[in-house]
């Protein structure tokens, strides 16, 4: 899903990134991800499946279901570093729901 507006997608990929660091992509779904140990290709710029995106843990369709607003969806704490493949195979459907990873637990569920 994307951001409610461009400059929170901005501004949240920064914070995002700032938090994680160079971490692996929390998602890891593909084959490929796997493979490679969850590298996220930090220079390249999309179409790169490695490409560095953000994932929103807790989609904002499904956000907006439960009642949140789109600021909320867009919360830092509601948000995780992914590569470009993985998070568009979440996005299809198709992958397998996976849990966060270990390193970062999200407060609102804990």
């Amino acid at each position: 899903m994307p951001f409610a507006s461009s400059t929170i997608q901005r501004h949240r990929r920064a914070e995002v990134r700032r938090r994680d660091g160079d971490g692996p992509c929390a998602l890891q779904i593909t084959a490929d991800c796997q493979i490679l140990g969850g590298e996220i290709d930090y220079t390249a710029r999309p179409p790169h499946p490695r490409s560095f995106e953000v994932d929103h843990i807790i989609s904002s369709d499904e956000a907006a279901r439960m009642g949140w607003s789109l600021v909320d969806a867009d919360a830092l704490e509601n948000l995780q570093s992914s590569c470009r493949q993985c998070n568009r195979q979440k996005s299809s459907g198709v992958g397998q729901l996976v849990s966060i990873r270990p390193s970062y637990v999200n407060p609102r569920f804990t």
